[in-house]
């Protein structure tokens, strides 16, 4: 594990210090996981999905930073809303110091936490994930009622 002033270095990936602290101690330690698998699934989470949610993004500039992505599940605790094809995040960057995708960090975080989420498009990233971590799948389809008013 090689770190930075304010990233940590975990499998290709550079993940800042405040989010790195939170996963070892508390995700990890809450659910009995080992840090290192976390670590190898949001690797393996980024190397096959976030490829897909980059070449779909459509807002330049939306960025979910970490104090509000750490806010979420420390203080609300409860699911953020990120598109698919939207927000990257400065929590976590790629083996070239790219932002990923913050529906993966998400995702992942939300697989951890037992967090439930119905982001429209993410429901494969969601079911990854609950595979990779060996937990229940936290994503749930919404259904639209087309008879509502």
């Amino acid at each position: 594990m090689q770190t930075t002033a304010s990233f940590t270095q975990q499998d290709g990936l550079f993940i800042d210090g405040h989010l790195h602290a939170f996963i070892e101690q508390q995700l990890c330690q809450q659910n009995t996981l080992d840090c290192d698998d976390v670590y190898q699934a949001l690797a393996t989470l980024v190397d096959e999905f976030g490829c897909q949610c980059r070449k779909n993004k459509h807002l330049e500039n939306d960025s979910l930073d970490v104090q509000t992505l750490l806010e979420a599940y420390q203080v609300k605790q409860n699911h953020l809303h990120c598109h698919v094809d939207a927000q990257t995040t400065t929590a976590v960057l790629d083996e070239y110091c790219c932002q990923v995708p913050a529906i993966i960090v998400v995702a992942l975080m939300d697989t951890l936490s037992g967090t439930l989420s119905d982001e429209q498009g993410a429901k494969a990233i969601y079911q990854r994930a609950a595979t990779l971590t060996n937990r229940p799948c936290t994503y749930r389809a919404t259904l639209k009622n087309a008879n509502a008013a």
